[in-house]
C-alpha cells in the first residue's frame, strides 16, 4: 500500500467509530486467504457470503482490526454503516496520496482491450492496472489499495451492470485521462436503454479531475453529448471521419492485422495495427491518444500498435488438435463485439468458417430480437455455419436457418464440440458468448 493509515483516520474518512485501540495498517484485504502482518480486513456481504463470518478467523491470522457495518466481540475495529462503500473510501485516500497519472476507462466494447494494450504500450512505466475482470465496486478499491511509491502510472477499468454504479467508481478513481470507448447495446437489462447506457458511461467524464483530458469515439451516436459533459476539460476524440483529433484513412483489414494511415494534428502516418478487425483499429486509436495524453510523442506511440496485445480470451488465435484456426472470444460478449467478432472470422483465408455461439446475457426485454438480429447478420456476412449452444442462442440459430444458413442447435457444450472437434486446417472456428454462457468451456474442450 502506497502510505501507512491509522484505524483513527479510517474511521473518520469513512464516518466510523473506532472501537479499541488505534493501530497502524500497512494494507488492506477483504480475503482471509491474504491476510498479513499490520493488514486491516474488511468485512463486505455477498449475495452468498458475509465476510463478518471471518472477522474473528482475521484477528487470529494476524490482521490488527476490521471493518465491520455491525457491533463486533472483537478487541478493535472499525464500526461503519456500509463496508463496502467504507472500502472505496479507503481506496480513494490511497488514490490521493499518489502524485502520478490515473487513467479510467469505461464503453460498452473494447475496453480491457485497450487497458491491456495501453498498460502493454507504457513499457518504460512500471505500470499498475486491472487484472481480469475487476472492474467494479470491489474490483476498483482492490486495485487502487495495490499502489506503491514503485509506480509511475495507474490504468483502471471501470465497468457496469446497473444505473449508478459508475459514478461510485469515478468517485473512487479520480481519473487524470479518461478514456470511453463507445455506448453500445449490452447491459439493457441494468441500464434500460442504450441512452442510459450512454448516461451511465458519461459518468466517467463528470466524475474526472477538473484537469483531465477525455479521450472519445468521435464516431459514437453519443459524442456530443459526452462532449458537453467534458465542461472545459481537454478533449482528444478518435475516428474514421476528419471530424476527430485523431483519424484513420485508407483503411486495410486483413486476417490477422490492418493497416492504416493515422492523421494527428501535423501528422499522417502509416500504421500497422496488430489485430484483426475495424474495432482494433478504434481500440488502437484510443491508446495512442491515451499514450499522447501522458507525454509520449505521435510518432514514438503509433509504433507500439505493431505489439499484439493477448488478452486471454479477446480474439486469441490458437490451433484445434488437427490443424484448424479457433479465434477465442469467448471472455464477454455485446452485439456489437459478436459482429465485430464475426467480421474478423469471415475475413479468415480458409474453406469454411464456423461460429460457435453462446448466450449473450443482461439484455432484458431485447434478449430475443438481439439473438436473431446476430443469427441474421452472421448469414449477411457469410458464415458458414451456426453452432448454437443453449435455448437462448439457439434463437440466432433459427433467424440463421431462416436465412437459408446451415444451423445446429446445441443443448450442451459438449454437442458443439463433438461437432467442431473434426475440423481441420481448412476451416476456421470462432467461439463467442457471455462469460454467462461459460464458452471457454468449448476452448478448453478444443485444446486438449
Amino acid at each position: 500500500m502506497l502510505i501507512e493509515l491509522r484505524l483513527s483516520e479510517i474511521a473518520a474518512l469513512c464516518d466510523g467509530e473506532l472501537i479499541g485501540s488505534d493501530q497502524v495498517i500497512t494494507s488492506v484485504t477483504t480475503d482471509t486467504r491474504a491476510i498479513s502482518e499490520s493488514c486491516l480486513f474488511v468485512a463486505l456481504r455477498g449475495q452468498y457470503f458475509d465476510g463478518h463470518d471471518f472477522a474473528a478467523a482475521a484477528i487470529e491470522q494476524g490482521a490488527v482490526g476490521v471493518l465491520s457495518d455491525h457491533d463486533l466481540e472483537l478487541a478493535c475495529y472499525v464500526k461503519v454503516s456500509d463496508t463496502l462503500c467504507a472500502y472505496g473510501r479507503v481506496a480513494r485516500r490511497i488514490r490521493d496520496a499518489f502524485a502520478f497519472p490515473v487513467v479510467a476507462i469505461t464503453g460498452s466494447n473494447g475496453k480491457t482491450t485497450v487497458k491491456d494494450w495501453l498498460a502493454q504500450s507504457l513499457d518504460d512505466k512500471n505500470v499498475l492496472k486491472t487484472r481480469a475482470n475487476l472492474n467494479n465496486r470491489i474490483g476498483v478499491p482492490q486495485t487502487l489499495l495495490a499502489l506503491s511509491a514503485d509506480h509511475d502510472v495507474a490504468v483502471i477499468e471501470a465497468g457496469t451492470s446497473f444505473t449508478g454504479e459508475i459514478p461510485l467508481l469515478v468517485n473512487i478513481i479520480c481519473p487524470d485521462v479518461v478514456i470511453l470507448t463507445n455506448a453500445s447495446g449490452s447491459h439493457f437489462e441494468g441500464l434500460g436503454s442504450i441512452e442510459g447506457i450512454a448516461k451511465e458511461k458519461g459518468a466517467l467524464i463528470t466524475g474526472a479531475t477538473s484537469h483531465a483530458k477525455v479521450i472519445l469515439n468521435a464516431d459514437d451516436a453519443f459524442f456530443a453529448y459526452w462532449c458537453d459533459l467534458a465542461e472545459g476539460r481537454d478533449i482528444m476524440s478518435f475516428g474514421f471521419t476528419s471530424q476527430a483529433s485523431l483519424y484513420a484513412s485508407d483503411v486495410r483489414l486483413g486476417p490477422e492485422s490492418s493497416k492504416a494511415v493515422f492523421h494527428y494534428k501535423a501528422w499522417s502516418i502509416g500504421v500497422t495495427i496488430a489485430g484483426a478487425g475495424r474495432h482494433q483499429i478504434a481500440n488502437g486509436m484510443a491508446v495512442v491518444l491515451a499514450l499522447v495524453a501522458l507525454g509520449v510523442d505521435f510518432p514514438l506511440a503509433v509504433t507500439k500498435l505493431l505489439q499484439p496485445i493477448l488478452v486471454p480470451g479477446r480474439m486469441a488465435r490458437l490451433k484445434t488438435t488437427l490443424g484448424a484456426l479457433l479465434i477465442d472470444d469467448s471472455y464477454n460478449a455485446s452485439p456489437t463485439s459478436v459482429e465485430a467478432a464475426i467480421d474478423v472470422l469471415v475475413s479468415q483465408q480458409v474453406q469454411q468458417t464456423w461460429l460457435v455461439l453462446g448466450a449473450l446475457g443482461e439484455l432484458g426485454d431485447q434478449e430475443q430480437t438481439i439473438h436473431r438480429q446476430l443469427g441474421v447478420y452472421a448469414k449477411q456476412k457469410g458464415v458458414s455455419h451456426l453452432i448454437c449452444v443453449g435455448s437462448v442462442a439457439c434463437t440466432a440459430g433459427i433467424a440463421f436457418r431462416e436465412q437459408g444458413g446451415h444451423a445446429i442447435l446445441c443443448d450442451t457444450h459438449n454437442e458443439a464440440v463433438q461437432i467442431v472437434d473434426e475440423l481441420d486446417e481448412t476451416h476456421a472456428i470462432l467461439v463467442k458468448g457471455s462469460r454467462s454462457a461459460k464458452m471457454e468451456t468449448v476452448i478448453k474442450a478444443l485444446l486438449n
